[in-house]
């Protein structure tokens, strides 16, 4: 009977032992199932949202009107474009963290005019202690020495170090990004209060965007243009319109290759270069004067003949 018990109890031990370690594997397989639809979930919540640009407009929000032009122009060719005062860019930044956080991507692009051109590097440095990055900067006349951080991938400087204002801009600690500033006093006296105005200047910056990529509006339903209920033909025909107003010629010639300092350069020499005199013009000049000075030349000739 001892050995019976004995061996009743060894099989009983046997079997919970087994019973547990199953219940273990059953245990570890469940939260290795839940892991991975956690991670699922994680990666279909992570989308794009296309490029967003960031206008920051200068002093007091009454010298900047070019950005709102150019915001205008951006949304019309369906970048997703918005405009904002400078002082706003600490909560646009905490904004984008936020957004970012919650899986929604969106490819960040900042352009400010004088103190919005300030305000961007700051901005741009606040998304970088969220380690999210920045792909493009586009400034109007800086007014303070400003740096790009380590998170911007290019930075494009406007400015004129002649207007009393402009200043370039210098790579931060650990940038290893492309910066072009772009001294634009050989132009002439470009002011201030309106190099932010600038048609060519406008479709450079356009130029810039495109370049990376910016073009795409998200699908999602909150990112779709607001309807305002007229007629969809004669929006989209009053749409097209409007992009073909902006797409002047000085436009549309800065447009065409302005991704590079190189181009820039050579854009401005022909925009500075004067045209020249040709023959064609001189001899043209030249005709109204050659018949009075025949007619002079007859009506002398019967005066010499009535002298003798």
């Amino acid at each position: 009977m001892r050995y019976l018990r004995a061996f009743a109890t060894a099989l009983l031990a046997i079997a919970l032992s087994g019973g547990i370690a199953a219940a273990q594997d059953r245990a570890s397989a469940a939260a290795d199932e839940i892991i991975v639809a956690q991670k699922k979930k994680q990666a279909s919540a992570r989308r794009s949202v296309g490029t967003h640009v960031y206008l920051l407009r200068g002093f007091m929000d009454i010298f900047s009107t070019g950005m709102d032009d150019l915001g205008a122009k951006l949304n019309r060719r369906g970048i997703r474009a918005s405009v904002h005062g400078h002082g706003e860019y600490q909560s646009l930044a905490e904004g984008i963290a936020s957004r970012y956080r919650a899986g929604q991507r969106e490819s960040v692009v900042i352009i400010g005019h004088s103190l919005g051109a300030n305000a961007a590097f700051q901005m741009a440095e606040q998304l970088g202690e969220n380690k999210i990055p920045v792909p493009l900067i586009i400034t109007y006349d800086p007014t303070a020495a400003m740096t790009a951080s380590a998170n911007v991938a290019r930075v494009v400087n406007f400015y004129a170090s002649n207007n009393g204002w402009g200043v370039s801009v210098a790579r931060g600690p650990g940038f290893r990004g492309a910066l072009s500033n772009i001294d634009l006093s050989r132009r002439g006296e470009i002011g201030h209060t309106d190099i932010d105005k600038s048609p060519s200047l406008h479709a450079q910056s356009i130029g810039y965007i495109q370049s990376i990529g910016g073009g795409s509006r998200s699908t999602s339903t909150g990112d779709k243009p607001k309807s305002d209920g007229n007629d969809h033909e004669s929006k989209k025909a009053d749409e097209t319109k409007a992009a073909a107003k902006d797409s002047e010629k000085p436009e549309a010639a800065a447009t065409t290759a302005s991704v590079t300092p190189d181009v820039d350069r050579k854009i401005d020499a022909k925009a500075d270069a004067k045209p020249a005199d040709t023959r064609t013009d001189i001899k043209a000049d030249a005709r109204p004067d050659a018949k009075p000075a025949a007619e002079k030349t007859a009506a002398s000739a019967p005066a010499a003949s009535t002298s003798n």
